[in-house]
């Protein structure tokens, strides 16, 4: 499902851009993606019911995504049609790949053994931003307590590993050469 997914993606994608509604269609998904990620073993019931023909999971759509965007609505109405419904988080995580790429944003992880001031998350994402590139950095701090010290920075699908634990690591493994 990921290729589909990935299509389905890009269609809205290029759709809300050409539409110059791209950050609206953004919000509207994601408050859509949020609202149906606790449902999304029902949709995958509504997809796999053979009782549910076409119309009846078109009318679904209509009655709960009623007041969509109309671009999103008829996404989901083919999601519906082709027996999707249970894909959108798939699809919206494409969706919002492409969103970051198109604003030169992304995701970054932070973990470390105490959480981490202002200041400090500031200084960090300076940093990856130089590394990266990238315009705008999204930090969510996470607290490792097994990480002994430092800092392990996931940005993507790239990681920068300054923890102790890791130079332990790597200090063992040089050890383990030398015998």
């Amino acid at each position: 499902m990921a290729n589909i997914a990935k299509k389905y993606a890009k269609a809205l994608f290029d759709t809300a851009k050409d539409a110059d509604i791209l950050d609206d269609m953004y919000d509207e998904f994601s408050t859509i993606n949020e609202a149906v990620q606790s449902e999304n073993k029902k949709l995958q019931a509504l997809d796999a019911d053979p009782q549910k023909d076409v119309e009846q999971r078109r009318r679904f759509v209509s009655i709960v995504f009623g007041q969509t965007n109309q671009y999103l609505q008829n996404m989901l109405t083919i999601l519906a049609s082709n027996r999707h419904l249970g894909h959108i988080h798939e699809i919206y995580i494409a969706f919002e790949t492409l969103y970051n790429e198109e604003h030169n944003q992304d995701y970054a992880v932070i973990e470390s053994v105490y959480q981490l001031s202002e200041e400090e998350l500031s200084s960090i994402e300076e940093i990856i931003k130089a590394r990266t590139k990238l315009s705008k950095i999204m930090i969510t701090n996470k607290i490792n307590p097994e990480l002994i010290g430092g800092i392990r920075v996931k940005v993507g699908t790239k990681v920068m590993d300054a923890s102790i634990k890791n130079d332990l690591a790597q200090l063992e493994r040089q050890f383990i050469r030398v015998k």
